[in-house]
């Protein structure tokens, strides 16, 4: 009867771990060099604030950024987890030295009031802005991320460092270890100096 349950088991484990996207379950994340264009257009942040995006959002700061929509149960919440780790990892550099911006691909549906409810969740503090906004000025701005997607069911696992000060930009794909996207963070922020 044990040998039974342990079969049911393997095999339940097994269906949950193939009906993931293979993109879930893929290999640890690569890194390159990223081209982005950063559109100045305006945005709306998780209380309902208007921000320029690369005045206001980017400006002269040391940024992580990750795409996700609120009702996503496969890449984002792996996504957001590791922005979680990273914050923890932040401490008390979290809004100073560095900051993270999550942005919504589905901007129809995640409102501002949505993105609260979201950020309280996974406990972001200051320092971590979520964004959205209309449909037509979140596309253009993830068109600049090279992150536009129009099925936001199939979007890619990314997560884009830089520094808006220099215009240096790389791109994680897959899902990098938050000490690795620190790395990277701490890496611009030494460049700045030298």
């Amino acid at each position: 009867m044990k040998t039974n349950s342990w079969r049911i088991l393997l095999i339940l484990v097994s269906c949950v771990w193939l009906s993931q996207p293979l993109s879930a379950v893929a290999a640890p994340a690569t890194f390159a060099s990223a081209t982005v264009k950063l559109h100045d257009l305006e945005l709306l942040d998780q209380d309902g604030k208007s921000l320029r995006f690369q005045s206001d959002v980017i400006g002269d700061r040391l940024v992580a950024i990750t795409f996700t929509y609120t009702t996503c149960t496969t890449i984002c919440p792996i996504l957001d987890s590791i922005f979680v780790t990273l914050q923890k990892k932040l401490g008390a550099r979290m809004g100073k030295d560095f900051h993270l911006i999550t942005m919504s691909i589905d901007p129809v549906n995640d409102i501002p009031k949505r993105l609260k409810a979201y950020s309280l969740k996974l406990g972001a503090r200051p320092g971590w802005t979520f964004l959205t906004g209309s449909k037509v000025n979140m596309d253009k701005v993830l068109v600049g991320l090279d992150m536009y997607s129009p099925d936001i069911y199939n979007h890619p696992p990314s997560i884009i460092v830089g520094d808006g000060k220099t215009g240096t930009w790389q791109r994680f794909y897959g899902f990098p270890s938050a000490d690795k996207i620190l790395s990277s963070l701490t890496e611009l922020q030494k460049a700045r100096h030298h």
